[in-house]
């Protein structure tokens, strides 16, 4: 089988100490995000989680790529990676490269291509079932209760080369 290629990885929590959560605050969004829809975003460009806000600024992203979108917003390295919500709590997309020939051009992979890899995964023997949150408690909360109830839920993950 040839698995969807992108920038997006699946880590699975080998640590006999780490208890699953039952439920997470946040859904998925699978379909599309509207032009000029106020997005946010929660990463770590430093060691401490970062918030930053902007909005959709183009629906496809770097020479036209269907696969991810343009979003206008201050980010920096460290916030690869990092979950990309609009106003309801629903994830859209995963911050992925930003343009450095200019200011506050961020792509962020969209949230379908989270769906279409874990669909992949199915026919994969070696991976547990991946259940993905469906429902969010953060709709109608205003951003400092969004961000609260999130936070806890969006991880610092450092990547060493092993020689």
């Amino acid at each position: 089988t040839t698995l969807f290629r992108s920038d997006l990885a699946i880590l699975k929590i080998q640590d006999e100490e780490y208890e699953p959560v039952a439920t997470l605050p946040y859904s998925i969004k699978k379909s599309t995000v509207n032009l000029g829809e106020e997005l946010f975003t929660l990463g770590y460009p430093r060691e401490q989680i970062v918030y930053n806000m902007g909005y959709l600024s183009a629906e496809s992203g770097f020479d036209g790529d269907t696969s991810s979108c343009q979003i206008s917003l201050s980010a920096n390295p460290g916030n690869s990676g990092g979950p990309v919500f609009n106003k309801n709590g629903e994830i859209i997309g995963i911050l992925s490269t930003r343009q450095t020939q200019a200011e506050g051009v961020v792509f962020a992979i969209k949230s379908k291509n989270i769906f279409k890899m874990v669909d992949e995964l199915k026919d994969d023997t070696s991976v547990q079932k991946i259940k993905m949150p469906v429902n969010t408690s953060l709709k109608g909360r205003n951003r400092v209760e969004q961000i609260k109830e999130v936070q806890d839920y969006v991880f610092l993950v450092k990547a060493y080369n092993q020689k």
